[in-house]
């Protein structure tokens, strides 16, 4: 086995940078405070002692630096050695796509009951091969308010990835979830809050929250600013931006509800033609790896302790040469810096679109990155090569034992990428590759075999039907 191939990441920020974006979120939040869209949190973070003003809270400096100070000595106290682990390289899908693109028309459809059914039983067939997901879309043709419900099911009766909880996206349907995810025993114990840039917490996520936090043990508050959008272009000072809002947000939500609060930060690239985030550029891999920075200075911990992650994202809308070109560019960087999850699996258009035939297609870029990454063996025995190369001189190299013991070791073969020549492929009849990977999609449908026991499934329904009656 050889050395891994690895690259040693370059900072993007210096440490003095770094504390003069931390300067830059403590003024910041000092002097615009945080906007509150709930007029219960409100009251409950003036009953706390912090000082409202309007609909906003508003936060002295040396609040702010005493948090941030003890988020970096908490970081630093969980901060453990562990040896490193062996490299399993994994797709993870994504679970908010609307639309499918369908293969037999190649056009992008909303997503209906019974094509999510068919993608969840692709990505359930393919966890043999390392991938991880359940139900990756929404399906169109139930109410809106039940659609987090079909989707939690169909996920958990086709896929056995299904039993973790979904995001609910509204608190309507929040306690249906979290009550399926307690038949299912993987019960609902931490909810996100959505920090809206700039600046502002409320919505769903925080109702939910509110609704539901005797129920939970922690809280997570985190951010999604467009960089040029909803937050500064200059990278830096989005950051500032970034964690300004987020840290106030931590700040209030551990003041409101005793419980345990996470926080970090991101930067999201965004087109100004488009107004729209863009996934699957450049700037997407940079300002990732950058908030990976940000948050090991503010948390106390080494660049990427907390796991790290490549993006298979693009903004394609259909298989083709810039879904190709952005998700192995992203995916190569990232696996040679060290990451192992490839988030986004059969994704395209962002989050919006789901691709089986994209999906398979991805498992071959998983397949490349990974031997990519695997290195090679530069060991030599002088003896035992020259044995090797007197044995090749008189019978070919290809006829070696030697040859064939080791080529998979050497060799990554894919499924469907095409290796033969020119006259090989012509004589097979010129097989189209997505072809190849459509046929491969519905062989892996059929085969599909896993069952949610009936018990648990007739105890989803059971809820669904609940929900459809008190929600309507």
């Amino acid at each position: 086995m050889g050395k891994p191939l690895s690259l040693v990441r370059p900072k993007l920020f210096g440490e003095d940078q770094l504390e003069c974006i931390r300067q830059a979120a403590v003024g910041i939040l000092a002097e615009h405070g945080l906007r509150v869209l709930h007029p219960g949190a409100l009251e409950e973070a003036k009953r706390a002692g912090l000082r409202v003003e309007g609909a906003r809270v508003c936060f002295d400096r040396q609040v702010i630096d005493r948090f941030l100070d003890e988020s970096h000595a908490a970081g630093r106290a969980e901060a453990t050695d562990t040896e490193e682990p062996v490299r399993q390289f994994r797709v993870f899908t994504c679970q908010y796509a609307t639309h499918v693109h369908d293969l037999e028309t190649d056009t992008v459809v909303p997503f209906t009951t019974e094509r999510l059914i068919e993608a969840t039983k692709l990505v359930d067939a393919l966890s043999d091969e390392h991938v991880v997901g359940a139900a990756p879309g929404t399906p169109g043709d139930v109410p809106g308010l039940l659609q987090p419900l079909m989707q939690y099911i169909i996920g958990a009766r086709y896929s056995r990835h299904g039993r973790h909880p979904i995001d609910a996206r509204w608190e309507e349907p929040m306690p249906y979830v979290m009550e399926m995810a307690e038949a299912l025993g993987d019960p609902i114990r931490s909810l996100p809050v959505y920090v809206v840039s700039p600046l502002t917490m409320g919505a769903e996520s925080l109702e939910c929250v509110m609704r539901f936090r005797d129920r939970l043990d922690s809280v997570h508050a985190g951010n999604m600013p467009s960089v040029g959008g909803s937050t500064a272009i200059r990278i830096a000072d989005a950051f500032a931006l970034g964690i300004a809002e987020v840290a106030g947000a931590a700040i209030v939500l551990r003041a409101i509800t005793g419980l345990r609060v996470s926080w970090g930060v991101g930067a999201m690239a965004f087109d100004l033609r488009g107004m729209a985030m863009s996934f699957g550029g450049p700037e997407h891999q940079l300002f990732r790896w950058a908030g990976e920075e940000v948050n090991a200075f503010f948390h106390g911990h080494a660049v990427g302790a907390g796991g790290s992650w490549s993006s298979l994202r693009t903004q394609a809308k259909l298989p083709g040469p810039q879904a190709a070109a952005e998700k192995i560019a992203g995916a190569v960087a990232a696996a040679l810096l060290g990451a192992s999850d490839l988030e986004g699996g059969g994704t395209l258009s962002l989050d919006e679109v789901f691709s089986g035939e994209q999906l398979v297609f991805d498992c071959e870029v998983r397949d490349h990155v990974e031997r990519l990454a695997g290195g090679i063996d530069g060991d030599c025995d002088p003896a035992a090569a020259a044995a090797e190369v007197g044995a090749g001189l008189k019978s070919g190299f290809t006829t070696l034992d030697s040859t064939l013991s080791t080529y998979r070791d050497v060799y990554w073969l894919p499924k469907l990428f095409e290796r033969r020549s020119l006259a090989g492929w012509m004589g097979a009849g010129c097989p189209d590759l997505r072809d190849r990977a459509k046929a491969r999609v519905r062989e892996l449908v059929a085969k599909h075999d896993y069952a949610l026991p009936e018990d648990l499934s007739r105890e989803l329904d059971r809820i669904y039907e609940r929900a459809a009656k008190e929600l309507a």
